[in-house]
């Protein structure tokens, strides 16, 4: 599960950031590719500062209020949540909802994989209230669009 959730993230952060202002800047791509491979080798201790050189790069060059950036931060998060590090994984996912909550709303489909994210993160640390309570806005999302379509 983690590992499609960082694929996804991944494929996301190298599409967004393939201009050519970020594939000149320090090594960004570099930096995002190692992270990629090394996750899938099952090596994240050794993704960890690739991804923070990443996140690093893209503070620099845009805005940290953007929806890329917040891809940066799940990118991170899954690593540290592959590592079994939610307290480190915990405040990254939930920086990015928060993002996503500014840029799109709270009833967005889009904020549907940071709300289960953060659940899946909340469930981990024992803190099941708040995952019920991030599960259960996530499935009023989920229904609400499906009632749309």
């Amino acid at each position: 599960m983690i590992a499609l959730r960082f694929a996804a993230v991944f494929a996301a952060a190298t599409f967004i950031f393939s201009t050519p202002a970020f594939s000149a800047s320090n090594g960004f791509e570099v930096a995002l590719n190692s992270s990629d491979t090394l996750y899938a080798q099952g090596r994240f201790q050794e993704a960890i500062p690739h991804a923070k050189q990443a996140l690093a790069i893209s503070e620099r060059e845009m805005s940290v209020d953007d929806v890329a950036y917040a891809a940066l931060l799940d990118n991170l998060a899954a690593l540290y949540e592959a590592e079994l590090d939610y307290t480190k994984a915990r405040p990254l996912y939930r920086r990015a909802l928060e993002i996503r909550l500014q840029t799109y709303g709270p009833k967005h489909p889009d904020l549907v994989n940071s709300l289960i994210n953060l659940a899946l993160i909340y469930d981990a640390l024992g803190d099941y209230s708040a995952a019920k309570n991030l599960d259960a806005r996530a499935t009023e999302i989920i229904e609400a669009s499906n009632r749309q379509d």
